[in-house]
Order: structure tokens, then sequence, then C-alpha cells
């Protein structure tokens, strides 16, 4: 958006009840119906809906600025809050159409319709399925074709969006075997073929996608790169079994919606083929485009619902939503990633030893045989984690029965729903999913941990399983964490409650203790803060002493220290800290408190030898 004085009386919005036509711009009308319909509440229109649009902007109360027929949105404003009228005033000083703001719980203010009235500027509220980002993009490449043919129109005479019926009307027009492709090179629709498809043709369309091999082919001839950079169609001869294909682009603006491909069926692929293909791609962009509309619609409708599934906001609805009853049994599988790499780079686990090496083996095929990357040129953690928990993501969607993932910060929920015929296979197959998932994400080169919850007999009671799955997550995290400092033998990466049962009954306890008496590790954030301030190691020794149940001895050889001077600091935390360790309460209360710091008693050392013998 251009910065400049918003007094310009060539930006001044046209008075409220104006009904001049706009001939040759999109309208918002225009606009709602090809590209966010399904995403937008009209709430006012002043000066009816055939008011011209010319772009999409962000507002920002910081700038003055120009926004002459902009549709704005305000991300940080719902209808029902006292400063929605100021913003819709603003924006309308700047020249807007219309703005958009949040949809609050309220409804919208009487004021900020009073305010739409004066101003004569259009007022939407966004669905809360979609996002920001989500709806500009709709808004933008929507923008693009807002004057094209009416909703349910097409120069084709073929339902808008209807991209099979797409494909047979372009091959007759064209005079080859069509396919139609997202930017991925999945494939969206084909049509039939008179003479046999050719090889390559017929494994695209069983994968419904362009085999890796050739993307690869595609990608080191340039072929790609000139097809998403040119309007023009690209021809690609004849390749022995292979036939020649013409492929063309399909934008809206500046956006890529996909691509057509025309192949040779049984003849050569005629003259005036490009000049066909080239209107092609013309016609099919609003179709395209509803298309992606719709897949957008229903993927965020299906993530707002497990979202309120798995929060406890959800009913009847949401569960139809994701093709489930009422009384569908369900468990939530809870996935996140821990740390290979300690701060200095180092690998710190045979775990991460071995997916360090299985990522770079990996990384040199890739390059044809170059040298693997170095810690320095590899991703940073968090791009690992996200990259391994949206893989992760596509593989909870591939399973049988379906999963319905949802992304939170470094964790990933997956809502599963399971047979009741036979709830044994249902939890073995719950079980499957778990260590399918924790395979994909080692193989994005991240160490995997993958919690089951408790199976619940509907989604109604999705949440249970969902707090279930992270309290086991929680202790999978502790238990990698001790691993790593103590140098253990390595935990395990998938489990449920059966599997860490000890442990998660310690800390359900350890919640329940918190909740009820605050002041339980008092003691202990006073010690932290003292260890922190000071570079003093009380909460450690601490910590061994309470795991060696008091042996004076045994703790200092753990620690490496001589027996008085360990003394001398239990001493220290009796006159300094009020522990009186010889009292069996204060003992309990001190390691509640570790606990609930985070701080578990360290695993004794010969201990750890007693387990690596027994490992080895």
């Amino acid at each position: 958006m251009s910065t400049m004085s918003s007094s310009s009386p060539s930006h001044r919005p046209a008075a409220p009840g104006t009904t001049e036509q706009h001939q040759g711009h999109p309208t918002l009308a225009g606009l709602l119906a090809t590209a966010a319909g399904e995403a937008l509440d009209l709430l006012a229109a002043p000066r009816g809906s055939h008011v011209p649009v010319h772009g999409v902007g962000v507002f920002d109360a910081g700038e003055t600025f120009a926004a002459h027929g902009q549709v704005l949105l305000a991300p940080g404003t719902d209808d029902s809050s006292d400063t929605a009228p100021l913003v819709l005033r603003s924006a309308a000083r700047a020249g807007a159409a219309a703005v958009v703001v949040r949809r609050g719980a309220g409804g919208a203010a009487p004021r900020l319709l009073e305010v739409a009235a004066e101003t004569g500027t259009a007022l939407l509220t966004r669905a809360p399925w979609v996002e920001w980002t989500e709806l500009i993009g709709m808004l933008r490449a929507g923008l693009a074709h807002a004057g094209g043919p009416p909703a349910g129109e097409s120069p084709t005479g073929v339902p808008l969006g209807d991209l099979p019926a797409l494909a047979r009307a372009l091959s007759a027009l064209v005079g080859g075997a069509i396919t139609i492709e997202d930017p991925d090179s999945r494939v969206l629709a084909f049509s039939p073929t008179e003479h046999g498809s050719d090889p390559l043709r017929r494994q695209t369309i069983l994968g419904q996608q362009v085999p890796r091999w050739r993307l690869a082919e595609l990608t080191a001839s340039g072929f790609l790169r000139t097809l998403w950079s040119t309007d023009e169609v690209v021809h690609r001869p004849a390749e022995g079994q292979f036939s020649e294909r013409l492929a063309v682009a399909v934008r809206a603006g500046d956006e890529v919606l996909g691509s057509i491909w025309a192949a040779a069926d049984g003849s050569p692929l005629r003259d005036a083929a490009r000049q066909a293909l080239r209107e092609a791609a013309r016609t099919a962009a609003p179709h395209l485009l509803r298309h992606r509309q719709r897949t957008q619609y229903a993927a965020a409708h299906r993530r707002q619902a497990v979202q309120d599934l798995l929060e406890g906001t959800g009913d009847a609805d949401s569960a139809a939503a994701l093709g489930l009853t009422a009384e569908t049994p369900c468990v939530v599988l809870s996935v996140t990633t821990r740390d290979a790499v300690t701060a200095q780079g180092t690998v710190t686990t045979r775990d991460a030893i071995a997916t360090r090496d299985a990522v770079a083996t990996r990384d040199a095929v890739a390059t044809q045989g170059g040298p693997p990357q170095t810690a320095d040129q590899e991703g940073k953690p968090a791009d690992t984690r996200d990259r391994a928990l949206r893989l992760a993501s596509l593989q909870a969607t591939a399973h049988q029965p379906t999963g319905h993932p949802l992304r939170d910060t470094g964790r990933l929920d997956v809502l599963l729903p399971l047979s009741d015929e036979d709830p044994p296979e249902a939890d073995a197959a719950a079980r499957r999913l778990a260590l399918r998932l924790a395979a994909t994400v080692r193989d994005a080169g991240a160490l995997p941990l993958v919690a089951l919850g408790t199976p619940q007999p509907a989604p109604a009671q999705a949440p249970r399983s969902r707090t279930s799955a992270h309290l086991v997550l929680q202790v999978l995290r502790d238990r990698s964490t001790r691993a790593a400092r103590d140098g253990a033998p390595e935990p395990l990466e998938v489990a449920d409650e059966t599997d860490v049962r000890a442990a998660l009954d310690a800390l359900r306890a350890v919640h329940a203790v918190a909740e009820l008496t605050p002041q339980v590790d008092g003691p202990v954030r006073e010690l932290l803060a003292h260890d922190e301030q000071h570079g003093t190691a009380l909460a450690p020794t601490l910590a061994a002493y309470l795991s060696r149940f008091g042996d004076v001895p045994g703790t200092a050889r753990e620690l490496s220290v001589h027996p008085n001077t360990l003394r001398y600091r239990l001493r220290r935390l009796r006159t300094r800290f009020g522990l009186d360790l010889d009292d069996p309460d204060v003992r309990l209360l001190a390691e509640l408190g570790l606990r609930a710091a985070g701080r578990r008693p360290a695993v004794p050392q010969d201990e750890r030898d007693k387990r690596d013998g027994q490992s080895g």
C-alpha cells in the first residue's frame, strides 16, 4: 500500500447511496461470488455490493495511507469491540471500499453499523475457520477473475469447478489427452483417451501425481522453470514410448493455480493445439480458482471441527464434518520431537548419531554423490521439527482410517477414529499409526516422541484422550532429557499410559499437589534461584541425595566430592532453606518440589552401569 495523504480528492470515497456503474472493474459482488463468499459475511453495504474493488490490503493504524477502492483486513479488531468504529472510520477516510474484521462473540456493535452507513464503507466479518493469510490469498486470487463469468457459468458451458467435465471439454478443443494438475504436480482431473495412454500418463493418473523421477527430469532440464515463469505454451517432444506434450501454466493474476498438459493421442498434436491450449488456460482459471476455494473451505472447516472436538467445544455437527457419528470411538495421538543436537552442535545420543548419519547419506544421494552437509549447513532444529511434523500430519491423513491432525506449536495432535467391533484390533491399529508417525519423523531427520492417549467411546470425550496423551508425552520428554544428561540407554519413543504407568501416576500426583498446595515447592524454587545467582550446585546435590535414599558415601561418590563436602552442603540445605532431610515428610515435599520444577532426581551411576550391562 502506498503511503500518501488521505485528503487527496481523487481518493475520497463516494457518498453513501451512490449507484454509479463501474464498467471494466471488479466489484465487491464479483469478488464475493468468485473468491471468498464462503469465508466472509457481509454485514453492511451502504453503497450496494457493486462498488469497484482495486486491491486488497491490511489496515495499519500507525500509517497515513491511501487505500482507494481496496478491501482492508483488520486482523486485530472484532466487530463487537469499541475500537472497531474508529478503525472503520479511519479506513473510510483512506478511501477503502470495504473493511474485514473478526467476528466477535457478541455480534456487531450498533455503533459500528452506524459508522458504516455514515461513511458508505462496506463491512464484512471473517469466518473463524479461515486464517487471515489464507483469506488474503483467496481475495487476491479472486480479484484477478472477479470480472469473469458469474458463479456457476463458464465459456465452455461446463459448471464452474467441475474439473473432470472441463478436462473432457478441453480435450475436444485442443485435440489431445488432457491432464489438469495443481502446482505440486498432483492430478486434479484428466480426460479419457481413444487410443490408450502412454506409460507415463498411465503411471501419472494411477499414482494421482507426476512420478518423482519424472519431476526430477523436468527440473534438471529446466522445463518446469520455464513452465512456471511464462504464460506461453511449452513443448516437450516425444521420447521413445512417451508421446509429445504441450503444457501451460494456469494463473489468477500473479498466482499460479496449476497447469494443463496435452498429450498426443494416437496422432501428433495438430498445429492449432498451441493456441487452443493457451485459450484453455484462460478458460480453466476460474474453474481452478473455484476448485481451490472449495478445497480450502473444506480443509479449513475440517480443521475447525478437529480443534473444536479436541478442545471440548465440538458437537455432533463437528463430528459429522469429519465423517464421524456421535458414538464413534476415538483416541488422540500426540507427536513431537526431541533435540538431537546440543547448543554446541554435538550429537549427544546414539539415536541422534544414527539419525544424523542417515540424513547425511540421504542428502549425499540427493545431490548425486556430493558431500554430506555439515551441522552449520543443515536447517535449524525448529525447521527440522516443523518439516517432520508436517510430514507426520500427511502420514496421519493417509492412514486408514483417516487420522485428523491439528498442529500446535512444536506438537501435532491426531484424532483417530476407532472400530467399535474389535477393541483389541482398534488398539493395535492406533499403535501401528503411532509407530508409522515415529518412523516418518525419524526419516525427516528428527528424533520422535509419540504418545497415545486413552481410547474414548465418543468424539465428545476426545479432550480426555488428548489430556492423557499430553501427560504421556511429558513423561517421554522428561525421560529423554534425563537419558541425554545421564548417558543412559535411549528411552521409549512410542508409549501409552500402560507403558509409563508409575511415572504417569507420579506426574499426576505432582500436578494435584501443586494445585492443592502451591507452596509445596517453595524451598526448591529458592534453591534453584540461589544456584542460578551464585553458581552453586545445591539442587543437584539434593536430587542426588534423594535418589540415594540418604546414603552419604554413595551420594558423595556420585557427585565426585568428599563426604564431608556433602555433609556441609546438607547442613546448608537445612540452615539456609529450612530443609530438614531427616524428616520423611520434608523429603517427600522436597522431591515433589523438584519434580514440579522439572528437576527429577538423577539415576545413580551404579544403576546406570547395571542397566548398561543388561542392555549389552
